[in-house]
């Protein structure tokens, strides 16, 4: 979707949410039917889906151990097959693992299903399918009807059914996932050292000639000890390198990381260009800039034991932690300031 018809689709859905009184028909939503007609039903509705025209209730889904079991709402836009499934909890019910099952069931027994979601008519968690044609584990996005933002909106305006595009949503789903992943092959990678990480390590020691022994020996030598003592090293290099006599903390340098691998992710980065990012510790401040230019600065962070925000162009965002989900909600803004400052 172009950014101007983001912009309106946004500012559409931003209207219609104000006027949407959401607390009001939680409190006459007190089982499933009432739930899907007094939220769910509305919901679709903001993402202009009419029923019986885009979507139909009690979609029949044959499981393999269960005949004629039904869904709750299917996506069909016109179509014989859905494209979106939907499973409906009442109100306030919180959702958890089974709820959970029974979508990745009917959606694995529903091949042109692309995307799931389960849904409390308050949290609306969305899932995509991984190459083995089940979901995976967690959603690539959640949003809620009593706390949004607007790059959830950004988010969300994907799913308008005018500018719906399955794969684009897939792509963008599959970005989130990938870059979720960092932290857990990270410490796979650190806590499970291969056989090639350990070669290399040998080699940046001198070595000449490895062998088993050796190799167990280097293994061993990989703990949280070493690896403390290796980031003490690097903080003391970068605060050296930044004359600013500043030690960079972890949660910038993760910060850091997090956003350059969302501008990795683009097609729209060379890496010519990427070598151009590098980040700027001062007292006061963390900044990332293009080209160590201070008058380039895609963003900023303020990283305050009880306070944190990320500043683009002026803007403040909150930031719940420094996690990859939450930086990744302001992936829209990053990439923009991005491409602005590289030019």
């Amino acid at each position: 979707m172009d950014s101007k018809k983001l912009k309106q689709v946004v500012n559409q859905l931003k209207k219609q949410f104000k006027d949407f009184e959401v607390e009001k028909l939680i409190a006459h939503s007190n089982d499933e039917s009432q739930t899907r007609d007094n939220l769910i039903h509305p919901f679709l509705n903001i993402l202009n889906y009419q029923k019986i025209e885009d979507y139909t209730h009690e979609f029949v889904a044959d499981l393999k151990d269960k005949r004629g079991k039904k869904v709750d709402i299917a996506i069909t836009i016109g179509k014989k097959n859905p494209i979106i499934l939907i499973e409906c909890k009442r109100a306030n019910q919180k959702l958890n693992d089974n709820h959970f099952r029974q979508l990745r069931d009917y959606c694995t027994d529903t091949p042109s299903a692309k995307i799931g979601v389960l849904t409390n008519g308050i949290e609306y968690k969305f899932y995509t399918k991984q190459s083995n044609s089940l979901l995976y584990d967690t959603p690539f996005f959640v949003f809620n009807l009593l706390d949004y933002d607007s790059s959830d909106l950004d988010l969300l305006a994907m799913l308008y059914k005018q500018a719906l595009e399955i794969n684009e949503i897939i792509e963008e789903a599959e970005e989130i996932y990938f870059i979720e992943k960092f932290d857990d092959a990270f410490y796979e990678t650190l806590a499970n050292p291969s056989e090639d990480f350990v070669k290399i390590v040998f080699k940046n020691m001198g070595g000449k000639r490895t062998s088993d022994r050796i190799n167990t020996q280097i293994k061993e030598l990989i703990n949280s000890i070493s690896l403390k003592n290796a980031l003490d090293k690097i903080l003391k290099k970068e605060a050296s390198e930044s004359n600013t006599g500043v030690f960079t903390t972890d949660e910038e340098l993760k910060s850091f990381n997090v956003i350059k691998t969302i501008l990795a992710m683009s097609s729209k980065f060379k890496n010519s260009e990427l070598d151009r990012i590098v980040f700027r510790d001062l007292k006061n401040s963390f900044t990332i800039l293009v080209d160590d230019n201070q008058n380039k600065n895609i963003c900023s962070l303020i990283l305050k034991e009880n306070s944190k925000s990320l500043i683009i162009n002026k803007m403040k965002y909150p930031l719940d932690d420094v996690s990859i989900a939450s930086i990744t909600k302001y992936k829209k803004e990053i990439l923009e300031s991005a491409l602005e400052n590289l030019s």
